[in-house]
């Protein structure tokens, strides 16, 4: 089980990281040149501790902390024209850290705030999931930001913060959410040898199963317009059906919502 992020959990990673970057700093080596080159091992392990604590502040701090922004500048230019960590890079990086630590050991509450502020966050991000009919998920966006005063995240509308494919893009806002919403339109048309049916589009699929292993099946609800065939599986989700709006069942969304404690009894 992963450590909680308590405000000494975190400083006592950073002093880790502090006295294995010192320890480098002592390894380095000079040349008869004057030039120092880092000790035999030491490279494979500079690189693999900056790109870990991006993710400690990152994590502890969140995103676009003021020193992970540091680190993520300061790194690429720590290395010499032989492309290996220089003496006076490695020490830049360890300068990022060290004042870290004094903001840090000075203020822990930095850190608790940005933790109480993170699960207000995740409690008001609600995922939308949703295939091609864009007006049902703009008005499904309205309902849950104007009359829920929750935070709606829409796959399309967010940046893509370095992702390199749509499934880690996907995944890393969903991470963000307590709750999702799927939007099942009949999309794409499913023919058989004797039938064929009206279905929701893969990607919608998989989003909502993704959230109902993430999360279980209470912590998504299925919005299922007529004529749109639905899964077995899916039959033990919170399901509304509506026929042309999904205003039609804004207060079953609501009254479930409460009961899954994504909205309190008298709002949000």
């Amino acid at each position: 089980m992963q450590q909680a992020l308590t405000p000494d959990v975190v400083i006592e990673d950073l002093e880790r990281y502090e006295s294995e970057l010192e320890r480098i700093l002592r390894n380095f080596k000079r040349a008869l040149s004057g030039i120092y080159y880092i000790g035999v091992g030491d490279d494979p392990l500079y690189r693999q501790y900056v790109r870990e604590l991006v993710d400690l502040y990152n994590d502890a701090l969140g995103p676009n902390n003021a020193y992970s922004k540091q680190l993520c500048f300061d790194y690429p230019n720590s290395f010499g024209t032989d492309d290996a960590p220089s003496f006076k890079g490695v020490k830049k990086v360890l300068s990022v850290v060290k004042a870290s630590l004094t903001r840090l050991r000075r203020s822990p509450d930095l850190l608790t705030r940005r933790q109480a502020q993170e699960v207000l966050r995740r409690r008001e991000n609600v995922f939308i999931i949703h295939g091609r009919d864009e007006a049902k998920w703009r008005e499904l966006k309205d309902v849950v930001k104007s009359e829920f005063r929750l935070n709606p995240i829409v796959l399309t509308e967010q940046p893509d913060t370095g992702c390199k494919t749509v499934i880690e893009k996907f995944e890393r806002y969903a991470e963000t959410c307590s709750y999702a919403i799927a939007v099942f339109t009949p999309d794409d048309e499913v023919r058989l040898k004797t039938e064929s049916y009206l279905q929701a589009r893969p990607n919608v699929i998989y989003e909502l199963g993704w959230f109902c292993g993430k999360l279980g099946r209470g912590g998504a609800m299925l919005l299922l317009k007529e004529g749109t065939e639905l899964f077995s599986d899916f039959g033990g989700i919170i399901q509304k059906r509506f026929r042309t709006n999904i205003s039609e069942c804004a207060v079953e969304i609501r009254r479930d919502l409460e009961v899954a404690g994504v909205l309190s009894l008298n709002g949000v």
